[in-house]
């Protein structure tokens, strides 16, 4: 018989190896993502609910992880070499039928915001993995990016662990998939609203 809540099977793989489950997990999140990392991080949130380790603990040991990871990507992208890259790039964008010029005009905004967009690359799904690969490749300031991404990530991280731990503190027969589900939807909303928001200041401007 199917389990009415698949997720929570997941609770005590998530917390195998205590404190350091946390770093592990958001770690290996950014080499693997087999989960999302919203239903990863409110899973360690329910867990820390029930006492496996204290929330700070949680939030600061994923963020660990989670910058540790990146900083991987980062490297990588500063072994690949700009030229190597923009090759690959440019490729790409006529692909996907972006003009070599718009390319760059991205690439240059990007330069002069690099703090800024590695921050906010952290709260965008699927952004977020490989924001630190371009800020590699592109030469981003090493520690501008530390601490934009150290700030982006506590935010994610925070955010949604927060989630996990408030519901499963209230409920504590909190059905983990159902929350990670209703988590999805309301971040695809968020984001949603979001981007409809960004694209009206772009036209009227």
């Amino acid at each position: 018989m199917f389990p009415s809540d698949p997720l929570a099977v997941l609770i005590p793989i998530v917390t195998a190896c205590g404190i350091a489950t946390p770093m592990i997990a958001t770690f290996l999140e950014r080499l693997i993502p087999v989960l999302p990392s919203y239903v990863l991080l409110v899973l360690i949130g329910v867990a820390a609910a029930h006492g496996t380790f204290s929330l700070p603990t949680a939030v600061v040991f994923s963020l660990i992880g989670s910058v540790v990871g990146c900083l991987c990507f980062y490297a990588v992208g500063r072994s690949l070499g700009e030229r190597r890259w923009r090759r690959c790039a440019e490729e790409l964008a006529r692909i996907f039928r972006v003009s070599p010029e718009k390319y760059r005009s991205w690439e240059d905004r990007f330069r002069a915001n690099e703090r800024s967009i590695a921050l906010i690359a952290q709260l965008v799904p699927t952004m977020r993995l490989v924001a630190p690969g371009i800020s590699g490749v592109l030469r981003a300031g090493f520690w501008q990016f530390v601490a934009a991404t150290t700030v982006g990530a506590s935010l994610w991280n925070g955010l949604f662990i927060g989630v996990g731990y408030v519901f499963a503190r209230i409920d504590v027969d909190t059905n983990t998939s159902v929350l990670a589900l209703k988590t999805m939807v309301a971040l695809i909303v968020a984001e949603t609203i979001v981007f409809l928001s960004w694209r009206w200041k772009v036209l009227v401007r």
